[in-house]
């Protein structure tokens, strides 16, 4: 899901790609680009997609299997762990804040960051503060 996603969005036009660079993630569903990349990507709209799609305009991402996971990649990047529970703490409105941390990280996996989109919960951010700490003490 994530790769049809991901290579439906490069597919589009630049034009395009900077729609949705300057939407946020309620203005996304209503951009006419959006609506292109469910087209070529064949996914359903849902927040699920919305989400995915947000995250991944304006990052630098890999699909290979040697890029850092999305909290490897924001400790690399010098993202403070009190960003980190910002971020936890701030509930599903902490997606925003995430991509703002995230334009700061190289070489993302792709799978890595579609996951955490996906399935964005509570769960999900326990996840993610779990696995920064547990790698920042590496």
């Amino acid at each position: 899901m994530y790769q049809q996603i991901y290579q439906a969005y490069c597919r589009l036009p630049k034009g395009d790609q900077a729609d949705l660079k300057r939407c946020n993630l309620s203005k996304l569903a209503d951009s006419s680009a959006y609506f292109r990349v469910l087209k070529f990507s064949g996914t359903n709209d849902n927040k699920q997609t919305q989400r995915i799609l947000y995250l991944m305009v304006a990052i630098d991402l890999t699909q290979e299997e040697d890029g850092s996971s999305v909290a490897i990649a924001l400790l690399k990047a010098g993202v403070n762990e009190n960003q980190i529970q910002q971020i936890i703490r701030s509930g599903d409105n902490g997606i925003e804040y995430l991509k703002r941390q995230l334009v700061r990280c190289k070489n993302i996996q792709l799978k890595s960051l579609g996951k955490l989109a996906q399935y964005w919960g509570e769960n999900t951010r326990r996840q993610l503060l779990k696995e920064y700490i547990l790698a920042d003490q590496d």
